[in-house]
């Protein structure tokens, strides 16, 4: 139990070191916090150290002991302090005096010299006193506020108001109808290392210019503020925000709002908001007003297979940059603030499924991790930010692509398939291919053919006939625009690559293909 503060006033010196001197204080539960020599000087220092118990001389210069307890008791009225004890000496027998003293609200009327054994009896039941009493008010307090709490508690899940006439006597709740209410929420799932009663502590001293009420509902904390000053708030919160150490977002603010009814709607304000805090990671916090440039960008026309298609395509071609372009287009095109945390999550899952179902379609050949690679589930549902998404499906890319294309025999020629799927309507020769590949062209052409079973020129005009099979059918566009749209300037040399590849002219394939239809 921590130590009540006793101050000693008299004029004479002799007798103020004696007190010190003659108990034990510490062990009587005490300690000397001051002295005081004459009776304004113990006014001063009674009102600025706030002892619990005072000695106090009833002859002294100034002012007398009974004037210094008057002046004492109005200064502690008008600032609803608790007043200290008194054990007032004197040196003579005066009925008046003591009768006096002990009106103004002394505890004991001593006579000097002073008896040992009478004044430890004396300060020693006043500690007793004191220490009972501030039991019985910190219970009288807890059970207020446990029933405030539960009263605040029931009134945001069920959303019925009812007059909170058993707490008018509260500061909360006094003129309730015409206050401003303002709420804040912390999310501490989003804290590290909290130990929660110090971080309860220290909320409650940055709100302590406000009067509040502080709540626990599962691992979030509910700071409700009587308030009318959105920028005395704002101040509180930003340094509530330099608590967590990894500077992620987990702070909520409402608007402010007027009566019980806007208390609720500042509740509800805040639990909405508080499913954004998944997506924003780089505010000292979030409410209504400072998250419309969080708002997904409107990327509609974009489907998922795009991206499965364009992420694809980099890991073939070892492409970095474009790999880090598409990274921000997903986390673009994924980050809706109406979307729920799991819609977003399983929608991550199947984009990283489809990326791996697409590579072993296309390349059966090639063994594509079932480890750390591809554990995708429980590392996306673990995933406590939108912003660990991103860095995870990012690293998985980027693994991806190292592994495909590093140390293998093959990694070129894919590299080069893949460049040629893009760009087979370009003038394409193995001897281009091969500057730009940094090898030798007649290699490159036997590799080529091993790897795909095919020469590359009949590779090249393979595709470029597929494509024009395509545009024939699915388009009206003239045979000799086809030919150049595919790849082929010249409109001879494209019609008998054509009949060589499929047996008829341009115009006899249309035909039949319609026949058959």
């Amino acid at each position: 139990m921590d130590l009540l503060k006793v101050l000693i006033a008299d004029d004479e010196a002799n007798i103020r070191n004696g007190l010190k001197c003659i108990l034990n204080w510490e062990e009587c539960g005490y300690k000397i916090c001051g002295e005081a020599s004459n009776g304004k000087d113990a006014v001063s220092q009674i009102n600025d150290l706030r002892p619990d118990l005072v000695i106090l001389d009833i002859k002294m210069p100034g002012l007398t002991g009974i004037e210094v307890m008057t002046e004492v008791n109005k200064y502690h009225e008008t600032n609803n302090l608790e007043m200290p004890a008194f054990i007032i000496l004197s040196g003579y027998s005066d009925f008046d005096y003591a009768q006096k003293s002990i009106n103004k609200g002394a505890r004991a009327y001593l006579l000097k010299p002073v008896d040992e054994d009478e004044l430890q009896e004396k300060v020693i039941q006043i500690a007793k006193e004191i220490h009972e009493k501030r039991i019985l008010n910190e219970v009288s307090k807890n059970a207020e506020v446990f029933e405030i709490n539960d009263y605040l508690l029931k009134l945001f899940e069920t959303g019925k108001i009812t007059p909170p006439v058993k707490f008018v006597g509260n500061s909360f709740f006094t003129d309730y109808e015409n206050s401003t209410y303002s709420c804040v929420l912390i999310d501490t799932e989003l804290l590290d290392q909290l130990n929660l009663n110090d971080f309860l502590r220290s909320i409650d001293n940055y709100f302590s210019f406000f009067t509040r009420v502080i709540l626990q509902k599962e691992k979030k904390i509910i700071v409700l503020l009587k308030a009318t000053n959105e920028v005395a708030i704002n101040n509180c919160i930003d340094r509530t925000s330099r608590l967590n150490k990894n500077k992620k977002t987990f702070i909520c603010k409402s608007a402010l709002y007027t009566g019980l009814n806007g208390l609720l709607s500042a509740y509800k304000e805040v639990e909405k908001l508080n499913s954004c805090l998944f997506y924003i990671s780089d505010l000292n916090f979030i409410s209504s007003e400072n998250i419309s440039n969080y708002q997904s960008s409107n990327l509609e026309d974009k489907k998922l297979s795009d991206f499965i298609t364009d992420i694809v395509f980099c890991i073939e071609t070892y492409n970095k940059n474009k790999l880090n372009q598409i990274v921000e287009e997903i986390k673009a095109f994924y980050c809706d603030l109406s979307r729920s945390e799991s819609e977003t999550k399983k929608m991550f899952i199947s984009c990283m499924i489809e990326l791996r179902n697409s590579l072993i379609s296309k390349y059966p050949e090639r063994e594509i991790s079932n480890g750390t690679t591809f554990e995708v589930v429980p590392k996306i549902l673990e995933a406590a930010s939108y912003s660990e998404i991103i860095s995870y499906i990012k690293s998985v890319f980027e693994e991806l692509l190292e592994n495909f294309n590093f140390n293998t025999t093959d990694s070129v020629i894919v590299k080069v398939i893949a460049y040629v799927k893009s760009n087979y309507t370009s003038d394409l020769k193995l001897e281009t291919l091969g500057d730009l590949f940094n090898c030798n062209s007649a290699y490159l052409g036997k590799k080529f053919k091993k790897y795909t079973g095919t020469q590359f020129n009949t590779y090249l005009d393979n595709l470029r006939i597929e494509d024009a099979k395509e545009k024939l059918l699915n388009t009206d566009l003239k045979i000799y625009q086809i030919s150049k749209l595919v790849g082929y300037s010249n409109t001879d040399y494209f019609f008998m690559k054509f009949k060589k590849c499929t047996g008829y002219t341009p115009k006899e394939y249309k035909k039949v293909i319609e026949n058959e239809k």
